[in-house]
Parts: structure tokens; sequence; C-alpha cells
């Protein structure tokens, strides 16, 4: 099974608290959300701009790439089939990169 985040360069900062990018799973598309307070986390900052949430993003690609997949191949999606990470995930299960 082949796994790959593709746009995390294009990350869409919708509602102004997730922050959406996709990823290809076998080759299907796969729509993921990460909230910016997860990132925040993940980069140690208590505020950040989406400029800099982007930065963090490309910091922790691996580890944010393990989350979505763990996530997604035990079916943990939203009603509409997409992945979500949230600062829980980070809390409850500490991951590191595939």
């Amino acid at each position: 099974m082949s796994f790959q985040l593709v746009s995390p360069s294009d990350l869409s900062d919708r509602s102004k608290t997730m922050i959406e990018f996709e990823a290809e799973y076998d080759g299907k598309p796969l729509i993921c959300s990460i909230s910016r307070r997860a990132l925040e986390q993940l980069g140690k900052r208590e505020v950040a701009n989406t400029d800099e949430l982007l930065a963090v993003f490309e910091e922790h690609r691996p580890v944010i790439a393990a989350m979505v997949r763990r996530k997604y191949e035990v079916g943990v999606v939203d009603f509409v089939g997409k992945v979500v990470v949230t600062t829980a995930d980070l809390n409850r299960h500490p991951v590191t990169p595939v």
C-alpha cells in the first residue's frame, strides 16, 4: 500500500481553524485536514499565521503523514470520509515518521 501527502504546499485555510490538504492512498485521493492548534502545538508556537503554519507543516510532514495514514487505515474518518487530525491525536498517540 502506498501513501503520500499530495499537496502540502497548497494548504487551504478555509475555516480559519482547520487547514485542508490532500493525500494519496494506493493511488486514490484522500482529503485531510489538521487543526491550526495541532500545527501550532507541533511547532511549539502559541499563535501562528498561515505562512508560519505551512512551514510547520513542511517541517513535520513525516509525522503528519504517519498520523493521517494510521487514522485512515483504522477507519477513523469523518462523515464525508475526510481524515481530521487534531491536538487530541497528538496528545493521545505521539507518532514518529514511518
